[in-house]
């Protein structure tokens, strides 16, 4: 192997599951020796700062990296990685997480047999304390049992209802009707090529992460692509910028390259999945910016990348409580996004659903 796959970890605070995220990358089929693992910690205080040290000092491919002021998010240390990796590819782990063995092999095979910018693929979505794993979302048919003979995936379901609900009612509503674009729908398919995200526009209802994707150096460096400040929709720019401006795509359909840990107890969560109104006003700030990304390509891009987490943020605020102050500041967000999102009748209706939900709640508050 001639070239080098640098893999970025933003790090704060996460203690007991960092050596395990780790240990992931070490033990990679492909052979750390062609990796360069970049650790930013962004001023831990439980010790992580050591724990990275001590790989840096008995690892060649291990470098560390400390900040030395806290940024509040992934954002800073993902762009600190970035600046630093002389990888010719460059991935990411979020470190209370894992890749799979074999996933940068894969990953990485895939990039160079079809010569694209960006190849990712399928992710697990492990509930660490209910007991079971949940496959992600996918708008393609696949054949997982035949992939993974020996595991029982669940329905992706990120609302956490009834999977009778979910098949046949909110998955629709959430990601629309199939664009039937390049590949037709008549099977399952194991892997999805083309040259732009134009060729196939459902490629952008799966979930923007970042953690399940290989990308060309040049992809990231020669477009600028970096993190915006967002503490949570960061990730999700990104993503979409990248997919936006690839030259070559591939989707590896029957592959899990990820496990992405669902840590709910309230004593061991991660920032984004404690919902407080700077979370979601972030988060709509980045739809804004992403919904301006997709200026001058089709409707079908420009609804597709955005309303499935229309839907998704219109749930989070509904399960948590805000203060009237709270949702007029959330609600001069929604407004900025509704002036530019509303090339259809589902788009405007979501806008419009939102902005009554905001101003209803705002009318009857008792603050």
């Amino acid at each position: 192997m001639n070239d080098k796959i640098s893999i970025i970890l933003p790090i704060f605070n996460v203690g007991p599951h960092l050596r395990g995220g780790i240990d992931s990358l070490i033990n990679q089929t492909i052979g750390n020796e062609n990796l360069e693992i970049i650790m930013v910690n962004d001023c831990s205080t439980d010790g992580s700062d050591k724990i990275i040290d001590e790989y840096a000092e008995k690892y060649d491919c291990c470098v560390a990296i400390h900040h030395e002021t806290n940024s509040g998010g992934a954002h800073t240390p993902r762009n600190t990685g970035i600046e630093a990796s002389t990888g010719d590819y460059i991935m990411f782990l979020d470190p209370d997480d894992r890749y799979t063995p074999d996933a940068c092999e894969r990953l990485y095979e895939a990039a160079k047999k079809y010569d694209v910018d960006l190849a990712f693929a399928r992710f697990r979505r492990i509930f660490e304390y209910g007991g079971y794993v949940q496959e992600s979302y996918s708008p393609y048919e696949a054949d997982l049992k035949s992939a993974y003979p020996d595991e029982t995936f669940e329905s992706a379901n990120f609302l956490d209802i009834p999977d009778v609900l979910w098949d046949n009612v909110v998955e629709r509503v959430l990601y629309g009707k199939t664009l039937e674009v390049t590949y037709p729908r008549d099977g399952p398919i194991d892997i999805i090529h083309v040259d732009n995200i134009e060729q196939e526009p459902d490629l952008l209802k799966i979930q923007p992460s970042v953690w399940c994707k290989i990308y060309r150096r040049e992809l990231i460096m020669d477009n600028d692509i970096r993190f915006k400040p967002y503490v949570s929709g960061d990730d999700m720019a990104f993503t979409l910028e990248a997919l936006l401006k690839a030259n070559g795509i591939v989707y590896l359909n029957n592959f899990m390259s990820y496990d992405y840990y669902i840590r709910d107890l309230p004593n061991d969560k991660s920032i984004t999945n404690n919902v407080n109104v700077r979370l979601l006003d972030e988060l709509m700030e980045a739809y804004i910016y992403c919904r301006k990304l997709t200026e001058g390509f089709s409707k079908e891009i420009q609804n597709v990348s955005l309303n499935p987490h229309l839907l998704h943020w219109t749930h989070m605020w509904k399960t948590s409580p805000f203060t009237k102050a709270e949702n007029q500041q959330l609600l001069g967000k929604v407004k900025r996004l509704k002036k530019i999102h509303k090339n259809d009748l589902k788009s405007r209706m979501l806008m419009s659903s939102i902005t009554t939900a905001l101003e209803t709640a705002i009318f009857t508050s008792k603050e």
